[in-house]
């Protein structure tokens, strides 16, 4: 298995559609969670201090036995599926230290 990190840029002015799309975003993440998939996975908050402010875009370090089979995940990703992401971009991880 591989690690990936994938950063999802927001369009501007899709929180709604963020909205819309978070639970079946995240169950869809509690499933790779549940296989022991999912290393970290967490939204960039426009305001840190006021998460409901807005957001940048998401962050997920997830394990998958190769690149061909992430993408595969990601074309069903709802945030992409919604017109949430602007971008995606996808690197290769080399785990080294974690919790």
């Amino acid at each position: 298995m591989a690690h990936f990190v994938i950063i999802g840029k927001d369009k501007p002015n899709t929180l709604d559609k963020r909205l819309a799309a978070r639970p079946e975003h995240v169950a869809r993440l509690k499933a790779l969670h549940a296989d022991g998939r999912v290393v970290s996975a967490g939204f960039i908050p426009t305001d840190l201090a006021e998460p409901t402010a807005g957001v940048e875009g998401s962050v997920l370090v997830l394990e998958f036995a190769s690149r061909a089979e992430l993408d595969g995940w990601l074309a069903d990703e709802p945030y992409v599926l919604q017109g949430v992401y602007e971008s995606v971009t996808v690197y290769p991880y080399q785990l080294v230290l974690h919790k």
